[in-house]
């Protein structure tokens, strides 16, 4: 497959296999719950004559190899294949997390060792330390809607799992973040599980220097760290931290996200990002520093 071809497969076709459904229809506008962060609000869409997209909430659209590089953290290559894979028409929906999952349409079968080839692959092509891996994740066999998948799952505080394989990005049961406390005067606060291992790739000896954060997705910022009733940064009613280091993305979710930490805890918040400026988020610059992660 290549561009021209790709860029004439519809949008909403595509958000129809990840289980979005439009939620307003205007005329050739078709909007969306965003299928990149939680919302209650359409704020993503569709011109069906154009087949295009724009997400309001990130003030960034495209075509359609655009939205499935975005979705799936990826570059045009790996995008072509994805799309040109039969494997994409049986992609799994994303479990939306805006309701509670107590008639869910998912079971979780088996929790181990990440040991699948597929997945080992996958975490070797994102450059990532497999030691760091198994320690921090695992390998989630699950069903949903009566077919079975399997995806390297990273858990969160609510003991819901962040899931992801080669095709899927998704969340099994409620949203949360991840919090990792070795007992430091320091934090760090990255984006998502991927972000997390591959500071642990890059700085391995750095691993219990630090307490960690992970969001899951930017959206639970405001819910989470911005608020002072959070038990992650607060103890006592008293910022538990001497110093919070922000490593989220280099895009504009990112840039409001470190913007709101910064008014929210002034000067003892640090941007991290300037040791990867010129790359979108850590593991793009892990890739290109492209290093044995063998072990």
């Amino acid at each position: 497959m290549n561009c021209d071809t790709a860029k004439q497969i519809r949008i909403i076709d595509l958000l129809e296999k990840l289980g979005y459904s439009p939620k307003r229809i205007a005329s050739e506008s078709w909007w969306y719950i965003s299928p990149f962060r939680q919302e209650k609000t359409p704020s993503f869409k569709v011109n069906l004559a154009k087949n295009l997209y724009y997400d309001f909430g990130e003030g960034t659209g495209g075509t359609t190899l655009d939205f499935v590089m975005r979705y799936n953290n990826c570059d045009i290559k790996s995008a072509l294949n994805i799309l040109d894979n039969s494997v994409f028409s049986f992609v799994q929906p994303t479990v939306l997390n805006t309701t509670s999952q107590s008639e869910k349409n998912y079971e979780i079968t088996s929790i181990k060792e990440v040991t699948n080839t597929h997945l080992i692959q996958y975490a070797k092509s994102r450059k990532l330390c497999l030691r760091m891996l198994k320690k921090y994740c695992k390998e989630i066999h699950y069903t949903l809607n009566d077919k079975s998948y399997y995806a390297i799952g990273f858990k969160n505080d609510k003991n819901g799992y962040e899931l992801r394989n080669k095709y899927v990005k998704m969340c099994l049961g409620s949203k949360a973040v991840s919090y990792f406390s070795n007992n430091s005067n320091k934090v760090i606060l990255l984006e998502s599980w991927s972000d997390f291992i591959s500071f642990l790739t890059l700085y391995p000896n750095t691993e219990y220097q630090f307490d960690y954060i992970i969001l899951n997705s930017v959206t639970m910022l405001n819910n989470t760290i911005l608020n002072e009733s959070n038990t992650y940064l607060y103890k006592s009613n008293k910022v538990k931290y001497e110093l919070i280091i922000c490593l989220f993305d280099n895009d504009k979710a990112g840039d409001l996200a470190t913007e709101k930490v910064f008014d929210t805890y002034g000067n003892i918040t640090v941007d991290g990002r300037l040791v990867y400026q010129e790359y979108k988020d850590l593991n793009d610059y892990l890739l290109t520093i492209n290093p044995d992660n063998s072990v």
